[in-house]
């Protein structure tokens, strides 16, 4: 609401950043939040919403998202980033960044460019290039004739405007990798090693030129090795092992399919909430039926089995599920307690992008971006920017029946 009014979600469980606690409130005016805590009587005239007892979460802020039903960020069209980014934000990641798989650097460039032409509040968060300086020997669906290696220098190009662009993930193991990281966080982008065979030497050089992030832990990496007799550490055991002072944040795919649930505990059990960012990694395949097909950059994939494969059906092609999908599986399956798993899909991507200011917590003065859950952390309503994203229709996201809510 933008006419000076605004709305008081009352009885709820708020899911803090560190506590959840029952028969709380929020108030928001003009999409910012303006009180969290203990039940007070909203202002006078404002619209009142009494989710029963229902979690609220801060909305949730997806990293690496390439797609949903069909669409990708791929694509130079700003009526696709709409598609994808609405989808997302119907689902509870009221905060993206637009993810590229590899493709010609004109590709790229273009969907960066119809990226910049998007409307405003439809908007992602930045772009996140996944590609396509990645090593072949770890590009599990990136196609090999789309990736090249960082000493062409054509990376620049990228740089043009790099107001937009927040992540790039790269093998820094390539050539000329190093100087490219140094011009990416010189100009405040994330950089993430992945696709990589990276050793633990490779990312300590890496990191002292300002690598900070790593992408979905045991997917497209590097891991225990034997040189003769001895054992090395890959990129993996590397980053499991590093502490908070020197280490790095990281992704984590924790679907069912990507990831089974124990290796999800072994992650949080490693780097904690502080360190860990749930993703999707969402395909153009998340919402589409079984069987689907559907391209991505220069990858084609096939929906099959709960994610996304590559056309052999030999590598995952990106997952077929939404951050809060992500979000179940880690509390119900992975036995994450809730307010870290919230931490891990808000709190700590939003850092990470740049937007902690802004977005990933419920507090005074942050954007009022909210997802409401029930038991089952399913999504039943979610407000962006505190607009409620179902109040045309008055039907929650999952489609199930809602009461009046007075």
């Amino acid at each position: 609401m933008r006419d000076g009014r605004g709305f008081a979600v009352v009885n709820a469980t708020i899911v803090h950043g560190d506590r959840v606690s029952t028969g709380e409130c929020l108030f928001q005016r003009n999409g910012v939040i303006e009180y969290v805590g203990a039940h007070r009587p909203p202002p006078a005239g404002w619209d009142v919403v009494d989710v029963r007892g229902g979690l609220v979460l801060p909305g949730l802020v997806d990293l690496h998202v390439h797609g949903a039903h069909g669409r990708t960020f791929n694509e130079a069209d700003t009526e696709a980033w709409h598609s994808v980014t609405d989808a997302h934000a119907k689902s509870g990641s009221t905060s993206v960044l637009a993810t590229l798989a590899s493709d010609s650097l004109p590709a790229m460039t273009a969907a960066l460019a119809a990226g910049r032409r998007t409307t405003s509040g439809r908007r992602p968060v930045g772009a996140h290039l996944e590609g396509p300086y990645l090593n072949p020997e770890f590009a599990g669906a990136h196609p090999a004739d789309a990736l090249r290696t960082p000493d062409d220098g054509a990376w620049q190009t990228l740089l043009a405007e790099p107001d937009f662009l927040r992540m790039v993930t790269l093998a820094p193991e390539l050539p000329g990798a190093d100087k490219s990281i140094r011009a990416f966080t010189e100009q405040n982008v994330v950089v993430s090693a992945g696709h990589s065979g990276a050793t633990g030497e490779v990312l300590a050089a890496a990191r002292s030129h300002g690598l900070s992030h790593v992408a979905h832990l045991w997917s497209g990496q590097s891991s225990l090795f034997k040189e003769g007799p001895w054992r090395r550490t890959g990129l993996l055991e590397t980053v499991l092992a590093s502490d908070a002072s020197g280490g790095v944040t990281a992704e984590l795919i924790a679907d069912g399919r990507h990831l089974p649930a124990e290796l999800v505990r072994i992650a949080y059990r490693c780097l904690g909430p502080d360190r860990l960012c749930l993703v999707s990694d969402a395909s153009a395949g998340t919402g589409l039926p079984p069987g689907a097909e559907f391209s991505m950059g220069a990858a084609r994939g096939v929906v099959a089995d709960g994610v996304a494969l590559d056309h052999r059906g030999q590598a995952f092609c990106g997952s077929t599920s939404f951050l809060s999908d992500i979000l179940r599986f880690t509390v119900l399956a992975a036995e994450v307690p809730l307010v870290h798993a919230a931490r891990m899909a808000a709190a700590t991507p939003a850092r990470v992008a740049g937007i902690s200011e802004r977005a990933g917590s419920l507090a005074p003065g942050l954007a009022a971006d909210l997802v409401v859950l029930d038991d089952a952390l399913r999504v039943l309503r979610v407000a962006h920017h505190g607009r409620w994203l179902d109040e045309d229709n008055r039907q929650p996201a999952d489609g199930r029946e809602e009461e009046d809510d007075g």
